[in-house]
């Protein structure tokens, strides 16, 4: 009965920790640079699930503006890369570099061009070479 009562209460502690993303509160005051730098501040000390959430809700409260969109969508791509889940990365990147594509010359920060195609190239080429064969069918 002791084992059972302390297997219990340490998955009910895991399972608290575990949760702890999906329960971070963003005022909604705050800036899309205070959230992408609650994102940054989580993804350097290696908590890539709350800074994938802090990404997710700058996107849903900034995202209309396209150079906000731009930004948020390469940090969370970015971010992917870090944890292996590169078809999220190729997708976001892709999606970025397809409204480079779609702007008038100009209207855009090039930075984040450069940058999609750097991150790109992080990707393992046998994933890289999957993903486009996907795409072109």
């Amino acid at each position: 009965m002791k084992k059972i009562c302390v297997l219990f209460v340490i998955s009910v502690l895991f399972s608290f920790t575990a949760c702890k993303s999906s329960r971070i509160e963003v005022p909604e005051d705050y800036t899309q640079t205070q959230i992408l730098q609650l994102g940054q501040k989580a993804y350097s000390d290696s908590r890539y699930k709350d800074a994938e959430y802090y990404y997710s809700v700058a996107l849903a409260r900034f995202g209309h503006d396209t150079n906000n969109y731009i930004e948020t969508k390469y940090e969370l791509s970015h971010l992917y890369i870090v944890m292996k889940e590169y078809r999220k990365a190729y997708n976001g990147f892709k999606e970025i570099l397809s409204i480079y594509d779609a702007a008038p010359s100009g209207v855009l920060n090039p930075s984040f061009k450069k940058l999609c195609n750097i991150g790109l190239s992080q990707i393992p080429e046998e994933k890289l070479k999957e993903f486009d064969e996907i795409t072109s069918e």
